[in-house]
């Protein structure tokens, strides 16, 4: 049964009004829900479920995606038990640097980004301890740039997604061919080490999400 999702432990404790959708969001006229970033009118929060997974999924979100509305990597940190969210790059200002000391949750850490060298990830990962999934979130080189400098990604191993449908997100233009949001990435992840079950409700809340988004834009462009 779906339940509201309770907000992720984030490693960021308080972030700064430099990602508050009431002041990031180009549009200001309607105002907007803190947690899911759509118009309060379409918030998605109550209808969230909480989908229980063994693999420990870690969101590494680059700070300039922090302010985007049609993010979708903090919805996965929402909705998967046992993930979280780090935004990085931000000012030693913008944060409180107590939760930043804290480790990565143990096991097997798994890189998802399809670098050179990435291997295709498989239903053989599953196997064992759960595997803590690493996930950098943002543009392609703003996820680049991750990979690089951020320590919580360094000596994990790289894996890939095998080729697949389409995307269903339709609030951005992907940067390569055959490109995914962070939460189509997640699911198509989750349903190689969780099993289907995983993708299909991570699927229905991208859907709604994308749903929601594109009427917020249609009512902006109506005013």
């Amino acid at each position: 049964m779906s339940s509201r999702a309770e907000a992720p432990r984030c490693y960021v404790a308080r972030v700064l009004p430099a990602v508050d959708p009431a002041r990031s969001i180009r549009s200001r006229r309607a105002p907007r829900c803190a947690a899911c970033w759509l118009p309060t009118a379409l918030c998605l929060c109550a209808e969230l479920p909480r989908v229980a997974v063994r693999t420990r999924v870690v969101v590494v979100m680059h700070r300039r995606e922090a302010g985007t509305s049609t993010n979708t990597g903090r919805l996965a940190a929402r909705v998967l038990e046992g993930a979280s969210l780090r935004v990085r790059g931000l000012a030693d200002r913008d944060v409180d640097p107590r939760p930043l000391a804290e480790p990565l949750p143990g096991g097997r850490r798994l890189v998802l980004f399809p670098q050179a060298g990435a291997r295709e990830l498989g239903a053989d990962d599953a196997a064992g301890e759960p595997a803590v999934l690493l996930v950098p979130d943002g543009t392609w080189s703003q996820a680049r740039r991750l990979l690089r400098r951020e320590e919580d990604l360094h000596g994990a191993e790289p894996v890939t997604l095998p080729p697949g449908a389409l995307t269903r997100y339709r609030l951005r233009r992907h940067a390569r061919e055959g490109g995914l949001c962070t939460l189509e990435a997640i699911a198509r992840a989750l349903a190689l080490l969780e099993g289907p079950g995983v993708e299909e409700r991570l699927m229905e809340v991208l859907d709604r999400f994308v749903a929601r988004a594109l009427q917020a834009r249609q009512g902006a462009r109506s005013r």
